[in-house]
């Protein structure tokens, strides 16, 4: 049986040729394989467009480059490849991102994804150290979040 996996808004950014710090080409290639075994069942927060909009500008505006044709592929490729199912915040998941947010944790996505991997039972694959310090340090669980090292090492899928 598959593990779902909720994907934080960086594991999204390569889609668009954007370089991500700590995730290789192999690390990409792992987790494609993954998902092709069938090992994972990758998910996406809605909201998270949010965030891959504001990446991906401000680094072509950094870069003074057009990404017409390759927006328009990733775009394509992430909400019609098959490898990620689209899915919205439960009401449990809102109210949890609330209290995130009452705690503390400006990060608003970052709640509300974090919330909607607990409300829904997913594993939220992430690499944000300071979320999941801010989780600990305030009693919430942090038993459901992994980087995609952790998740590759689990699955014993080697990073070619």
């Amino acid at each position: 049986m598959a593990l779902d996996v909720l994907l934080d808004s960086t594991y999204l950014l390569p889609s668009f040729g954007l370089e991500v710090e700590r995730l290789s080409d192999r690390d990409l290639e792992a987790l494609r394989d993954a998902w092709s075994r069938g090992l994972v069942s990758f998910y996406c927060l809605s909201v998270s467009w949010v965030e891959v909009i504001g990446s991906v500008c401000r680094e072509a505006d950094r870069l003074g480059v057009r990404l017409d044709r390759l927006i328009e592929v990733a775009v394509r490729s992430l909400l019609e490849s098959g490898m990620y199912t689209w899915v919205d915040p439960t009401p449990e998941a809102v109210e949890l991102a609330f209290e995130l947010r009452l705690a503390g944790h400006r990060d608003v996505i970052d709640n509300l994804l974090y919330a909607t991997s607990v409300a829904r039972g997913m594993i939220f694959l992430t690499m944000d150290e300071t979320l999941r310090g801010f989780l600990s340090d305030r009693g919430f669980r942090v038993d459901n979040l992994m980087d995609h090292g952790d998740l590759l090492e689990m699955l014993g899928v080697p990073r070619k």
